[in-house]
């Protein structure tokens, strides 16, 4: 459900920026080379920043045209930022005039396991949200997740000055943990998008409907043909059906910013 985005309390949350970075060869991701051949040398650079547990790696896109933000975007557990549909994400944030920055979290990296209660994927992401205040020195920051990502956006967002959340691939059954997430999201009135494929195995749908129902922050939408990947039957990235929700949104954003 579509609704208008809603004033956003202030004082709740602060940010540390971590300092400098520094820009150097890019990163070319070893699993995915459609992302490797698609790559602007002169566009996305590798940036390397600080993390809650250790030196963090990204993809650094700077925005077309005049910036009035930065867009944050987090992996999910089987995946890195090479990921077609952070890519392509990326992409578009930045033609809509959004520094966009994908990050690996640290556990990626070192080939470990995420840590319990995603702790430390949390803190980093709020790292990242800070690497791309300081960058952008713009205080508009969004946050987009897929998967153990997702979740991690939506701690991110409730406990630091955050403009609003894209939560890609969500997955809910229920739990009463991620039901309190969610209810803080309406709590600290957070600008959400949730996409959820139709066929998702992961996901009870009427469960998540009935939840943000009465959300008047929180807009639902649901990918049909897609699992919990956001992929159709056939393993592909529903990227363009993804996109064009995500894009809508952010435009709405920016008109309402007055951007």
């Amino acid at each position: 459900m579509d609704r208008e985005e809603t004033a956003r309390p202030e004082g709740r949350g602060s940010l540390i920026p971590t300092g400098g970075f520094q820009l150097g060869e890019p990163y070319l991701s070893s699993s995915d080379g459609a992302d490797r051949a698609r790559m602007n040398d002169d566009v996305e650079r590798d940036v390397r920043f600080d993390g809650a547990t250790a030196r963090l790696r990204g993809r650094l896109r700077p925005p077309i045209g005049s910036a009035w933000g930065s867009l944050v975007m987090s992996h999910g557990r089987s995946e890195d930022m090479g990921s077609p549909l952070l890519a392509a994400l990326a992409q578009s944030a930045s033609d809509q005039g959004l520094w966009a920055l994908r990050f690996n979290f640290a556990f990626a990296d070192a080939g470990s396991e995420p840590s319990g209660g995603h702790a430390d994927e949390i803190a980093d992401l709020r790292e990242a949200m800070g690497y791309a205040r300081t960058t952008a020195s713009l205080d508009t920051v969004f946050v987009a997740g897929r998967g153990l990502g997702a979740w991690a956006a939506v701690a991110a967002a409730t406990d630091e000055l955050c403009a609003g959340a894209i939560l890609l691939g969500l997955s809910y059954t229920g739990q009463p943990e991620r039901r309190m997430a969610l209810e803080r999201l309406e709590e600290f009135e957070v600008p959400t998008l949730v996409l959820v494929g139709f066929e998702s195995d992961r996901t009870d749908l009427p469960l998540l409907r009935g939840l943000v129902a009465s959300m008047t922050s929180v807009n639902l939408e649901i990918i049909a043909g897609a699992d919990h990947r956001l992929q159709d039957a056939a393993g592909r990235t529903m990227t363009e059906a993804v996109l064009m929700k995500v894009d809508a949104w952010l435009q709405l954003r920016r008109s309402q910013r007055g951007a």
